[in-house]
């Protein structure tokens, strides 16, 4: 028996239909991650299957098409009239494939490259319609060349208001030197220019961070490359946490394997590279870190709400460890999706949501607040003019700055008994040499890991 769509799913289905209707033979859907797009999908390839189409769906990776077909027996759709494919495999088939009455794409923030575009020319008479959280490309180019008209789903905070996304908490830990960043021809930024940007203690503070802020909270943790991510898995199992590391070269039945472990909470934290950032849903994931600076919105979007696919009384946690939120803003800011392309603009961080973090608990807050509304922090502020400019941003955004400082002597004196936090048990192993694991199970040991779980 197919599901009952929510509202504003099935409002999108029915603006989609009547655009197709009106003569569009292309139609983008754009939607936030999170917002149930699997089902609006399944729903329209049902209506169109039960009038005797024929649907072709196809997206960039199996894993997705893997997701998609469950979606389709779901909601009852009639496989045997449904082709669904990797736009790989498709493109390489089109001789062979029965045409479709609707081609169905996803993820179509990908759709200017050279397969989908050998796809759509081949079924230049066949509607097509496009799925995609952020229809956003790095070079600026634009999708009205492909699409006539788009369908827009709810906003992020709409969704957060009627509980179909869960709210969260953004921390910006920098660890990263934006100075030494360079751009690739891509548009990104290069691997290299990355590590040479990444500051010495990177790795420690990433799993401290972590500890401080959503300690035994399901994790996924985005690296920048393959090694980055397992170093970091490493660095959590020094310290007591279960992780893996997975990537797309990962063997098949070891990937399964270690995301159904993931999804069964076998595994606390996946550290991965370039993976788990679209499609991937795990409501039980409370905490996404960013341990990777970037100059794709895409990206920056899908990780980010990762970890907000909504169930009661969850608060999602982001840590934001190369502050990129000083280049797109925060998961609900609001934003404006056209078909058309745009200009580049240099200096895009000058047009950020005025917005900056909290040196003492790190949660990321308005420009012009003077105290931390989570912590009560009072923000020192320079300059007379940045008082009274609401819109002006601290000139130190971002910044990392330890709560505790390791160098003082007070905790290489200190003893595990004088610890009176979870803080103070990593500090003195810093001070002391010790590894992260040694804390940890002091931790274990004081019984503050089962009071923080309850907590």
């Amino acid at each position: 028996m197919p599901f009952k769509l929510f509202d504003y799913q099935q409002r999108i289905v029915d603006e989609t239909r009547q655009k197709i209707g009106q003569g569009n033979n292309g139609v983008l859907i754009v939607s936030p991650p999170g917002s149930g797009k699997s089902v609006i999908i399944a729903e329209i390839a049902r209506l169109t299957v039960s009038k005797g189409g024929r649907i072709l769906f196809f997206v960039h990776r199996q894993e997705l098409v893997n997701q998609i077909v469950k979606s389709f027996q779901k909601q009852d759709v009639d496989l045997m009239n449904c082709t669904i494919m990797t736009v790989g495999k498709v493109a390489n088939r089109l001789d062979h494939l029965p045409k479709p009455n609707l081609i169905i794409c996803d993820e179509s923030q990908h759709s200017r490259a050279k397969t989908y575009l050998k796809i759509f020319k081949y079924y230049s008479d066949v509607p097509r319609l496009g799925f995609s959280g952020s229809p956003w490309r790095m070079n600026g180019a634009g999708f009205d060349d492909i699409y006539s008209a788009m369908v827009k789903g709810p906003t992020v905070k709409w969704l957060i208001e009627h509980k179909k996304l869960s709210p969260y908490k953004y921390y910006s830990v920098a660890l990263f030197n934006d100075e030494k960043l360079k751009k690739s021809s891509t548009g990104d930024y290069t691997n290299q220019s990355i590590n040479d940007s990444a500051k010495p203690t990177l790795y420690g503070d990433i799993v401290k961070t972590w500890m401080d802020k959503a300690f035994g909270q399901r994790t996924i943790v985005y690296a920048h490359d393959t090694q980055h991510s397992k170093q970091i898995a490493a660095e959590f199992r020094k310290a007591g946490i279960s992780a893996k590391h997975c990537d797309s070269k990962t063997p098949s039945d070891e990937r399964k394997r270690i995301m159904r472990d993931f999804r069964k909470g076998k595994i606390t934290v996946l550290c991965n590279f370039g993976l788990v950032d679209e499609g991937y849903d795990v409501k039980e994931c409370t905490c996404c870190v960013i341990a990777r600076p970037t100059e794709s919105l895409v990206f920056d979007i899908q990780a980010a709400m990762r970890c907000m696919r909504y169930l009661p009384n969850k608060m999602a946690t982001i840590i934001d460890h190369a502050a990129n939120y000083t280049r797109f803003g925060l998961p609900d800011t609001p934003r404006e999706w056209s078909l058309e392309g745009r200009k580049k603009k240099k200096g895009r961080k000058d047009d950020a949501p005025a917005i900056k973090t909290c040196d003492r608990c790190f949660r990321v807050v308005p420009a012009q607040s003077k105290i931390c509304p989570f912590c009560g922090f009072e923000f020192e502020v320079e300059a007379t003019e940045m008082q009274e400019d609401k819109n002006a941003k601290i000139e130190k955004i971002g910044e990392f700055k330890m709560v505790a400082d390791y160098k003082n002597v007070k905790y290489g004196k200190m003893k595990a008994s004088d610890a009176k936090s979870v803080e103070d048990l990593y500090a003195i192993a810093k001070a002391k040499g010790y590894k992260p694991g040694w804390a940890y199970h002091q931790i274990v040991a004081r019984g503050w890991l089962k009071e923080r779980k309850r907590a």
